[in-house]
C-alpha cells in the first residue's frame, strides 16, 4: 500500500520514540498507530507483516487505540482501519489530561490543607509516616497490635501480598482487646478460609461482611492506623497515620460501614477438625450436619450454604468453603431453592431471612 505524501509529511513530523505517552498512548500503541496514519485503509494482516507482530496484539492495540479516538474502523469483508484527524484526537486527548491535571491540583490543595491541620509535630496534632514495602506494613500492624489497648477495627480484604496469618489476636482477645472486623466476600476464596473466622469469632472476634470495601486497614485504639496508599499489588507503599483527625475519619467510617454490613454467625461454622464432605462425591440432597432440621426442613448444612449465598461468594469459592464440588454445590443449591420455594438466590436470601435461618 502506497504512503500518501502528505501522511508521510505528518509522520515524519512526529517525534520518534514515546511521544504519545503523556497522553496514555504507550511506545507499542504509537508504532501501531504510525503504520495506520501512513497507510489508510490498513489491514490488520498488513500490518502484521509490516510490524512482524502477532495479529491477536495488533488486534488489542487497534481497539486501545479505537478507545482513545485516534483510529476508526471501516466495515467490509475485510475489515480496514484508519487515522481519525490527528490534530483533533491528540488534541482532545489533551484536554482529558488537563482535566485530570486540575482534579489533581484540587486534590493536592486538599491534602496541603490536611497536613497543615494536623501539622508535623505528633503533640500538636498528628503524624504521617509513609512505609515502604508489605513487610513493613506488616511490621507495623503487628506492632500496633502489640501496643493496643482496648480496640481494633480491621477492613479485610484482598490483594493479600503475604500470607496471612495473625497469631496474636487469639491471645490479645483473651486479654480483653476488642476486636471487630468487616469482611468482603473475596476474603473468603481459599479453602478453609470460614473455618478460621469461625474459630476467630468463637475466641471473641466480631466479624460482618460487606460486598465491597473501599480499601483495607486497621485503626488500633482510635488513635493509629495503617493501610496502603493503593489497592493494586504488589501493594507496595501504605501510611501510618497517629492522632490526627484522619483517624477521626476513618474511624467514622468503619463505623458507618459496621452499621450496613450484614454479621458473620459462628453458629454456621463447622466444628474445627470436622470431615468436610470429599469433592467428588454425589451426597443426597442437603443432609443435616450433627442437627435437627428446623423449620422448613433445613439443617445446619443448609444454613451454612444460605450464609455462604448471603455473603455474595460464588459458586467455586462456596464449594471449596464447603469441601463439595461445584456440580454436587450446584445440585444442593437446587434442593435449597426447592425448599424455600424460590426461584433465584435473591429469593432464597429473602426467604430464609424471613425464617430467621441466617
Amino acid at each position: 500500500m502506497r504512503q500518501l505524501p502528505e501522511v508521510a509529511k505528518i509522520v515524519g513530523m512526529l517525534e520518534d520514540g514515546r511521544a504519545l505517552e503523556v497522553v496514555g498512548i504507550s511506545a507499542f500503541d504509537e508504532r501501531i498507530y504510525r503504520g495506520v496514519l501512513a497507510c489508510p485503509g490498513i489491514t490488520v494482516q498488513e500490518l502484521v507483516m509490516r510490524s512482524g507482530e502477532s495479529a491477536g496484539r495488533i488486534q488489542s492495540s487497534l481497539s486501545r487505540l479505537r478507545a482513545k479516538g485516534l483510529v476508526s474502523r471501516l466495515w467490509g469483508r475485510s475489515p480496514r482501519w484508519t487515522a481519525t484527524n490527528p490534530g483533533t484526537a491528540i488534541r482532545s486527548l489533551v484536554r482529558g489530561l488537563q482535566s485530570e491535571l486540575e482534579r489533581l491540583t484540587d486534590t493536592a490543595d486538599e491534602l496541603e490543607a490536611a497536613f497543615r491541620t494536623v501539622g508535623q509535630d505528633p503533640g500538636e496534632g498528628g503524624q504521617f509516616e509513609v512505609l515502604a514495602g508489605p513487610e513493613e506494613q506488616a511490621r507495623w500492624y503487628v506492632r500496633l497490635q502489640q501496643e493496643a489497648k482496648e480496640e481494633v477495627l480491621t477492613f479485610d480484604r484482598p490483594p493479600y501480598v503475604l500470607d496471612y496469618h495473625n497469631p496474636l489476636q487469639t491471645g490479645l482477645l483473651r486479654n480483653g482487646v476488642r476486636y471487630r472486623t468487616i469482611y468482603t466476600p473475596g476474603a473468603f476464596d481459599h479453602a478453609g478460609a470460614f473455618d478460621e473466622v469461625g474459630s476467630l469469632i468463637k475466641a471473641g472476634e466480631e466479624a460482618r461482611i460487606l460486598p465491597e470495601l473501599p480499601f483495607k486497614m486497621a485503626i488500633v485504639d482510635r488513635w493509629r492506623a495503617v493501610m496502603p496508599l493503593h489497592m493494586d499489588p504488589p501493594l507496595t507503599r501504605g501510611v501510618l497515620i497517629q492522632g490526627s483527625t484522619m483517624v477521626v475519619a476513618l474511624v467514622e467510617l468503619f463505623e458507618r460501614l459496621w452499621r450496613e454490613a450484614l454479621p458473620v454467625r459462628p453458629e454456621l461454622w463447622r466444628e474445627p477438625g470436622s470431615a468436610p464432605e470429599p469433592a467428588g462425591e454425589e451426597p443426597g440432597p442437603l443432609e443435616p450436619v450433627g442437627e435437627t432440621p428446623g423449620a422448613a426442613g433445613l439443617g445446619a448444612e443448609d444454613r451454612r450454604l444460605l450464609a455462604l449465598l448471603a455473603a455474595g461468594l460464588k459458586d467455586d469459592a462456596i464449594a471449596r468453603q464447603l469441601g463439595t464440588s461445584p456440580r454436587s454445590l450446584r445440585r444442593r443449591l437446587r434442593h435449597l431453592l426447592d425448599e424455600l420455594n424460590a426461584e433465584t438466590r435473591f429469593q432464597a436470601g429473602a426467604q430464609a431471612s424471613r425464617r430467621g435461618l441466617v
